[in-house]
Parts: structure tokens; sequence; C-alpha cells
């Protein structure tokens, strides 16, 4: 497992966040036909927008005004309100747990943007020869469901990632930031070429669309460089996880940049329920010594 040629991450980038303060409630309104809890109520920002730059965001947080109710759109998502908790093997060792939430919606530079956290955290195992402590985040719009930026802080052994990506979709435009180990950094900007999606995102994007095998999903991806994210239906499959045996449907992306458990990717699948939910039960990655898994353990989903 150990070797910086792999770069192995005991995380689920794709299938990963800290929560700030809320200070912000806006009132649902109760019309009939939404659930309870939800507003179709416009997001009203605090204030103008924030000209995203080098001069007025020093991390994503900053653009953070607050939580605010969930939007219409986000009752008929399979995923919101969801927390799911994995075990991270490789091979037949337990080397850590990795765990997904989606359980609040933000108030993002005037945008309403769920929030979502993945962390990953190797276990005393594992910690001897290759400590791993990663957070991701990625804000989804809450209407529209493309990303509207991410950030991740990764340790795994000795490799150290601290980054963010914000998009400005009205000017088609990012406005990126990477953080070394000497406390330096470096801003950086870019052009997209419309409603992207990041890593992270684009795994809540897929799961809101039908997946028939044979089906290959292609989705616009911008990690500081646009290309293609292609994600091939492969075929049905019965998986036995420790939450339970589910009927899925397995799914391969194929990844140009940094993927989930290895920085630099080799192969990938997915295994989704075949249901309405598409719950990621079961993923593998294959690395330079063998294969890493995480399988689910516990799916809950706030009320």
């Amino acid at each position: 497992m150990a070797g910086h040629s792999s770069r192995l991450s005991i995380e689920l980038q794709w299938i990963r966040r800290i929560f700030v303060p809320s200070t912000l409630t806006l009132v649902s309104l109760n019309v009939p036909g939404i659930p309870s809890g939800f507003s179709n109520a416009e997001a009203k920002p605090i204030q103008n927008p924030v000209l995203l730059s080098s001069t007025t965001i020093q991390q994503p947080y900053d653009l953070l005004r607050g939580t605010i109710p969930p939007t219409v759109e986000l009752s008929s998502v399979p995923w919101f309100g969801e927390r799911l908790e994995y075990q991270v093997q490789w091979g037949v060792f337990t080397v850590g747990t990795s765990n997904l939430q989606a359980e609040q919606v933000e108030d993002f530079n005037g945008e309403p943007a769920v929030r979502i956290v993945s962390e990953a955290r190797s276990n005393g195992f594992c910690d001897t020869f290759y400590k791993v402590r990663d957070l991701n985040e990625s804000w989804i719009h809450a209407r529209t469901f493309h990303s509207l930026g991410y950030s991740k802080r990764l340790r795994e052994g000795q490799f150290f990632r601290d980054e963010w990506v914000l998009y400005d979709h009205a000017r088609n435009a990012y406005l990126a930031k990477r953080m070394d180990q000497d406390q330096s950094f470096q801003y950086e900007t870019g052009t997209i070429p419309g409603r992207v999606q990041d890593i992270l995102s684009s795994l809540y994007f897929i799961r809101t669309h039908p997946l028939r095998v044979g089906d290959e999903i292609v989705l616009d991806v911008n990690t500081k460089s646009n290309w293609p994210l292609v994600i091939k239906v492969l075929r049905k499959s019965r998986v036995t996880v420790p939450a339970g045996t589910f009927n899925c449907v397995i799914v391969e992306p194929f990844l140009r940049q940094e993927g989930i458990f290895v920085q630099k990717g080799k192969r990938m699948q997915v295994w989704m329920t075949d249901d309405a939910r598409h719950l990621p039960v079961h993923m593998s990655v294959e690395v330079f010594f063998g294969s890493v898994t995480a399988s689910l353990i516990k799916a809950t989903r706030s009320p």
C-alpha cells in the first residue's frame, strides 16, 4: 500500500466536509404540494454576490452566509439529507473509514448550495506506515445541481495537498488557489465552458439520472482544466457489504485527473443500487499492489 508512486488515498474523493456555524435562517413558505421543510422561495442574498478574485477571496468559507431551507428541487433527489459510512480495505486488511454527507443547504455567495462533505481517516494499523486524514468539500447548486466550487485538504503519508476552485458561471471563469506546506500559495484563473462539475459533485449528479446497462454518460468537469468525464454503465450485479445485500449496476468512471482512492488513477468501478436512489454501496480501485475497496457500513437520512 505504501509508496509515493501510487499515492494511495484512503478516501472517497468522488464517492467527502466541515460545517460552519449557521447564522442565517430563512422562512419557508407554506405552499400546497411542497414537502414540509422545503421552500419554493428564491434564495435572497444578504448582499450583492462577491466578485471572485485573489483580492476578495482567501478561502471558499468567505462566501458562506449561513444555512437556508432546502429548495423544492431537493425534494425529488435521492441523496439530500443522506449520510453514508464506509469501511476501507486494502486487500484483506481494514485500513480506515470514510463518510459522505449531504445534509444541509447554505447561502453560498447568494446561491442556494448543498454542501457535500467527504472525510477519510486511516486506522491505527495503517497510521504506522501511511497516515491519512483527508477532507473534501463540494458545493452543489440546490436547484440546477452543477458545482459552485470545491475544496480539498489531503494528508496522505508524505503527500500534502491544500487547494480549492470556485466557479463563476456568469462569466464562464474559475478562480483557484493552491497552498504548499511552507505556507506559500498561488492563485490561478481560467475559463470554463459553462456549467461544470467537479469530481465529487459528479457522483451526486449522475445519481439523479437513470442508469441503464450500456449507457455512457459524459459530464463537463473542471479541476483547473476542462475535460470530459466519461461514465460507463457496465452490467448488473448483486453484492453483499456490511450494510446488507443489494442489486446493483456497476459503473466505471474514466478519470483524467486525480480520482478516488488514488491520486493518479488506475481502473475504478462503483456498485450503485439498481433503484431510484443509486446508492453507492461498494467501490473498488486497482493500485500497484492489489486493490483498495470501500464498502457501505451504514446509510442514514436526516428527518
